[in-house]
Formats: structure tokens, sequence, C-alpha cells
């Protein structure tokens, strides 16, 4: 296996980072140790983030009384750490994913729904898979560049060179490509059209520009409406995925669903709420995967008052 990339770029050893480079010597190590092991230092890791993350934990608290107001407090309190807990666990795992072979991180998932996706390759129309922010979401990323021999997705950088270096390894490391969200549709749909699978994530709230108000838990969500879009500039085939850590095993289990029916429809509207609901089903079925931390319900419609 060769030398990761950001190991080979002498900016990144400068001394600001060498506490970074620490941190990635331990995942390096955590990613040798027993599953069962490094589930509980990673369960005990979501914890520690929980109490000592007043910011998150009030996020949390907060989506969690929105989406789930059938809840008690105790329901919701036990909810949010199980959140905390999948979130921690998938965290101490990105050296696993970053720096181990692609033979040992083929024994860490387990697909369900391959079909629908041979289907979509058969075909010969690209694979639009749709997603939303689970701790899983670059274990399953990571299956799927493999199995379709890349992909092409948006990539938001954080803004620190060392991050963003072992993030973009991290995901393009089977052949994906990264494509900055300001390049807009053009990139994207030229990926489709050459038949490369390309992943949407759109369950962030990407402020009021270009969105629209859809149902999302039962509350009007500030959502970019471009699925559709780009499903029928790209020819595509929309297939949902959604990847599910189980803490027992350490297994990612991805589940690929059968591909959209008569979508795009004419109605713009109604395909976002059709995209909405879909996603709300995947997540309702182990709700402690998503990351509840976004501030998923910041653009609020005209006259109701911000949340956070």
């Amino acid at each position: 296996m060769s030398l990761p990339a950001p190991i080979k770029d002498p900016a990144l050893w400068h001394p600001r980072y060498w506490g970074m480079w620490l941190g990635i010597l331990v995942l390096w190590i955590i990613a040798w140790l027993p599953v069962g092991l490094r589930m509980r230092l990673g369960a005990w890791l979501g914890r520690q983030m929980m109490r000592r993350n007043a910011k998150r934990r009030r996020i949390v608290d907060i989506n969690l009384g929105l989406t789930f107001p059938e809840l008690d407090e105790a329901g919701r309190t036990r909810l949010a750490r199980q959140s905390f807990e999948r979130a921690g666990q998938a965290l101490l795992d990105l050296g696993y994913l970053w720096l181990r072979s692609r033979k040992a991180l083929a024994k860490r998932w387990w697909v369900h729904g391959q079909e629908h996706l041979d289907a979509a390759l058969a075909s010969g129309r690209a694979p639009l898979v749709v997603t939303g922010h689970v701790v899983g979401l670059d274990m399953g990323a990571a299956y799927l560049s493999q199995a379709c021999g890349g992909g092409a997705g948006p990539y938001n950088p954080t803004g620190n060179p060392f991050l963003d270096a072992w993030m973009a390894h991290g995901r393009t490391r089977f052949g994906a490509r990264l494509m900055a969200r300001q390049e807009g549709l053009r990139p994207l749909v030229k990926a489709l059209k050459a038949g490369t699978l390309v992943y949407y994530i759109p369950d962030e709230d990407l402020g009021p520009k270009h969105a629209v108000f859809a149902p999302f838990f039962g509350v009007s969500k500030a959502t970019v409406p471009m699925l559709g879009r780009l499903a029928k500039l790209g020819d595509a085939v929309v297939l949902p995925y959604i990847t599910r850590l189980d803490p027992q095993t350490g297994l990612y289990h991805i589940h690929i669903h059968p591909p959209l029916e008569d979508f795009p429809s004419e109605d713009v509207m109604a395909d976002t709420a059709h995209m909405n609901a879909v996603l709300e089903s995947m997540i309702r079925e182990d709700p402690a995967q998503y990351m509840w931390s976004f501030k998923l319900f910041k653009t609020r419609p005209e006259g109701q008052p911000y949340l956070y």
C-alpha cells in the first residue's frame, strides 16, 4: 500500500500541525485494535463529547425536540446519548478508513440491496445516490467508489489545510473526485452523463438562496430543490441509500434502496417533499445514526422565529 498523499506533503509537516500528526498516529494505532475495544472507546469518546460540548448538545436537544415530539425528556436524552456514541465510534474509525487496506475495509461492511446498484449500472444510466448526514457516510461512500470504479460529489472545505488534506484523501483514495459546491451543477451533470456515480447529500440548511420549504420530520425545512434537476439533466437513476454502524459488531450496513419511480416529475415542490420523505424514512429506522448536531432548521419561513 502506498503512503497517503498527506504524509508526502511537506507543507503539512510545519510545526503548527505537529499536534494533529499526533492525532493521526493515535488513529492509526486505534485502527489496529480489536473491533470490540474500538467500539467501547468510541462510545466513551462520544459521551465525553456530549458532556463537554454544551453548544452541540443544545443543538441536538432542540432538533430532537422538534423532530420527535412524541418522546419524553428521558427518551430524547437516551437518543441524544446514542447519537453521540455513534459519532464517537465513527470518528475513531476514520483511521481505519484512511489508513487500512482495501482488504481490511471489505471486512467492515455488509451490503444490502446490491441488486439495485447492479441494475442501475447495467441500464447504462449513471447512479445518483442520495443520502443524509449519518455517521457512516464516509464508509458507505468508500464502498460505492470501489463498487463503481470511482464517483463524484460536492465537498465543502473546512478551511484547515491539514484536515482538508486528510478528508480529501479518505474520500478520494478509491477513485472518487471532489467538487466544490461553488462550481454548481455543471460538473456533476457532466459526471453523470459520463456514467460516473454521483453522491448527493441534500439535508444541510444552506440558507434561503435557491431554497424552498418542504416538510422534514414534520417541520418546514429550507431545502435546495436540486435533486430532480440533476437527475433530469444527467439522465440518472436516483438510488436512496444509507449506512448504519452496528455498535456490537463494528460492521457498517450499507442499505441501497430501489430507485425512485416517476422521478423527477414536473412538480419541483412535490419532488422536494418526496426526497425529504425518503430521507426521513431511512433515518427513522435508526435515528441514533444521524448527525443531529447540524442546525437543520436554521432558515425559517417568513414570520417564524429563529430556533437556535
